[in-house]
């Protein structure tokens, strides 16, 4: 049994401790978290577990084998070298931090402690998400692509809307795409964005509208605010096809949709074929958990690794800076 401890005991990080209790060869050995009644609700769910406010208390103990770190972006950078320099495996929440110079930090520190670092995207590890992919990259759909993402609905005035901490939308939440298309496309190339503020409440821009180019000459458009309501648009298109990412109007079996998730293919002739993928939607945080211990066990090759998650905060960063200079911006690492 791989001994995890897990550094943010929050929403997100008492998720990743549930998709660990389910992975095997795990045992929950221990919770870090300021906020004494973040401490509580763990334990009440892990009672056998340790208990400490500090990264550095458990570390001390020198009980972990490796860590989960799930704290706000802004402190990814501090609290992954500190762990990293203890020689501890990590897994760090996405994003990998809040700014490529954090990342750069942190892959330094894997380095030079010669420590398995993993970020976690979770996205390359969900089925669902994998089965579309690998009709984009078998060239089902031809030559470009183009990837729309339009999503819309208020967020609560936390640190996720600091823009120094969390960032907002544009970096936080659409991550995931900027990850997958890096995944899929290969190497970002420039990025444009129209950025608004709904809420003027918060820090971080709230809505935007963004063109991320690939060297390929594939497109990611994305569109997105945390401060407004509107309508869900994901599908993907080339000049062969599109999917839509879910069943597309084709009919399912009813038996079925409890442990399967689904996309629908079109062809430039208008023939429809279901995707179906068995799972559910939690299942790639399971994947996650059971590949990373794995990586530890030194049974495979990370698939998601730092080097990789820098590319996708590189595009984030860009998107931010054009969103407020208003002019297209490089996108480096």
């Amino acid at each position: 049994m791989i001994r995890v401890g897990f550094i943010g005991l929050g929403n997100m990080g008492l998720h990743q401790v549930r998709a660990f209790a389910q992975a095997a060869g795990c045992q929950i050995a221990a919770g870090v978290d300021p906020a004494p009644e973040m401490r509580a609700r763990f334990a009440q769910e892990y009672p056998d577990a340790q208990l400490f406010a500090t990264p550095q208390e458990m570390l001390a103990q020198g009980q972990v084998e490796g860590v989960v770190i799930a704290v706000p972006t802004g402190y990814h950078q501090t609290v992954a070298s500190t762990v990293l320099a203890a020689g501890v495996p990590v897994l760090l929440e996405k994003p990998m931090a809040r700014t490529v110079a954090q990342c750069q930090q942190i892959i330094e520190d894997a380095e030079r402690a010669n420590t398995l670092l993993m970020v976690a995207h979770c996205r390359r590890f969900d089925p669902h998400w994998m089965s579309w992919g690998d009709y984009v990259t078998a060239g089902k759909l031809g030559y470009p692509i183009l990837w729309r993402d339009a999503s819309a609905r208020p967020h609560a005035n936390n640190w996720f809307m600091d823009d120094e901490i969390g960032g907002g939308p544009l970096i936080d939440g659409a991550i995931h795409n900027y990850d997958f298309a890096n995944l899929i496309f290969g190497e970002p190339e420039s990025a444009y964005t129209g950025a608004l503020k709904m809420n003027p409440a918060v820090t971080a821009i709230d809505t935007g509208s963004t063109i991320v180019r690939y060297r390929a000459g594939h497109q990611l458009l994305i569109s997105w605010s945390w401060g407004a309501r509107g309508n869900r648009l994901a599908d993907v298109i080339g000049p062969q096809g599109y999917i839509q990412l879910d069943a597309g109007g084709l009919p399912v079996d009813e038996a079925e949709k409890a442990t399967h998730m689904y996309c629908c293919f079109t062809s430039v002739d208008d023939e429809k074929t279901l995707i179906k993928t068995p799972g559910r939607f939690s299942d790639m945080y399971i994947h996650q958990a059971e590949h990373f211990l794995a990586c530890i066990r030194g049974e495979t090759t990370c698939q998601s690794p730092g080097t990789e998650a820098i590319k996708a905060v590189a595009v984030a960063e860009a998107i931010l800076r054009s969103g407020r200079e208003g002019t297209v911006q490089d996108i480096r690492w």
